[in-house]
């Protein structure tokens, strides 16, 4: 697309081209137009560009000069680099106390509905979710600072001091109802049983259930070669003794946790099984619990719990661990050991950290908080007139400053900068000054040309 300058330049070139070509002695189209006629329409168009050449060169200097020697001309042009002062405080004027008013600003403000714009962040523009991600970015940086070895060393004597406290008797007998409760009773079994069944089948309890049938054999047969004789009759090697015991023991594990499992409506003997099992887990717990001497045994577990438990520590892992989101030390020291029973694998370990234990909380709250703005009108309308009486007590507070801050910056640039940067903004609109200067010279001259013509003829 040709620009305002070129367009303004061919202008004057064709108006200066054309005001030679039409001079009545020279022109070629003296020979077309003839007569009297002829003689003046050639006489307007010379009149007409020539004018338009006159006018076009007077505005190319006029706008040249504002930014510079026009033909190397000094006298009263690079206008904008000698009222540089004077244009600069017109503009700080202009802008600081106008159009960057307080008054004019805080009237566009006061028309828009800040807490309908906030919602539709929220809702169009993914706001939601940058909201969680900078709420927990914000969390992150303020509970990272936390001096977590200070913190545990406050509350580790408050936390020794509970424990000593500590109803150990209320606690025991809270303990002993929640595990024979039916409910949990169910799991604890369901759990001991797994956990008894993967203990039987490891290799080392293999082997040592293979030693002691090998032992019972032996026992068994002693000097009495009719019992060998019947056990070996029998095929009763020790190996397929223990095989008979685990399918025993597999079928006894797999038919009570199907027991355990069931939910729902079952058949009375399958629940009259269950019922059984849990109360003879019941009687079995609460008889164990009896036979103890539960203020001793309580006293001594509480206070060697106290001698081994490291309070302050514990606390500093955990609130390094699920508050400021660090990896475990104990996880830490577990990867070093393996790698220094590996010495020559080498490789890059990635260590999963766990998720810190506000997080869910705190993208709930902000959830929870952005639906409550959305539903609460009276909510919205404080919010719109707090973020306005806001905008407005910030902008009176800093009114003297808008000012210096402009000046400030136009203070930066250098003459030269000033006039390439006024001029690359509006250089070429002014150029349309050049154009309009060659139109209206080639109105005016045309006119006062026929104007003459008329008055030389009225004279004669």
């Amino acid at each position: 697309m040709v620009d305002n300058k070129t367009k303004a330049t061919a202008t004057l070139a064709a108006s200066a081209v054309f005001a030679v070509s039409t001079l009545p002695e020279i022109s070629p189209l003296r020979f077309i137009l003839t007569g009297a006629v002829g003689n003046f329409t050639l006489g307007l168009l010379n009149h007409g560009f020539l004018a338009a050449t006159i006018g076009g060169m007077a505005d190319w200097f006029g706008v040249t000069a504002l930014f510079r020697k026009p033909l190397g001309i000094g006298f009263h042009t690079e206008i904008l680099k000698r009222n540089r002062a004077r244009i600069m405080d017109a503009i700080v004027e202009f802008v600081g106390t106008d159009l960057l008013s307080t008054k004019n600003i805080m009237e566009t403000i006061r028309d828009e509905n800040t807490a309908q714009l906030l919602i539709d962040y929220f809702e169009q523009n993914n706001g939601r979710a940058k909201t969680k991600a900078l709420t927990r970015e914000i969390l992150t940086e303020l509970f990272s600072g936390l001096d977590t070895k200070t913190i545990s060393q406050d509350v580790a004597p408050i936390l020794e001091n509970e424990i000593k406290n500590l109803d150990a008797q209320k606690f025991f007998d809270a303990v002993i109802k929640v595990v024979t409760n039916d409910k949990h009773s169910r799991r604890i079994l369901i759990a001991i049983l797994d956990t008894g069944h993967k203990i039987m089948q490891s290799q080392h309890m293999q082997e040592e259930i293979l030693k002691k049938i090998t032992e019972l054999r032996e026992a068994y047969e002693g000097d009495s070669a009719g019992r060998a004789l019947v056990l070996s009759s029998m095929d009763l090697t020790d190996e397929k003794i223990l095989n008979i015991l685990n399918e025993t023991v597999d079928k006894k594990i797999s038919d009570a946790e199907k027991i355990l499992n069931t939910k729902g409506m079952v058949d009375a003997e399958t629940a009259r099984a269950a019922e059984e099992m849990i109360q003879m887990f019941g009687g079995f717990v609460k008889n164990a619990a009896g036979s103890l001497n539960t203020k001793k045994f309580l006293d001594d577990i509480k206070n060697l719990f106290l001698q081994k438990f490291d309070s302050a520590g514990f606390i500093k892992t955990w609130l390094d661990v699920n508050v400021k989101g660090e990896t475990d030390p104990k996880v830490l020291e577990k990867l070093r050991r393996q790698q220094a029973a590996n010495p020559n694998v080498k490789r890059i370990v990635e260590v999963e950290r766990k998720p810190v234990i506000w997080k869910e909380a705190a993208d709930f709250l902000v959830d929870a908080k952005i639906d409550e703005f959305k539903r609460n009108e009276k909510f919205q309308k404080k919010f719109d007139a707090l973020i306005k009486d806001f905008v407005e007590n910030l902008l009176e507070e800093y009114r003297e400053q808008i000012p210096q801050m402009i000046r400030e910056r136009l203070n930066k640039f250098s003459d030269d900068e000033l006039t390439t940067f006024v001029e690359g903004h509006v250089a070429n609109d002014l150029q349309m000054i050049r154009i309009n200067g060659s139109v209206c010279g080639a109105i005016v001259g045309m006119f006062l040309y026929v104007v003459s013509q008329v008055i030389e003829n009225f004279i004669r």
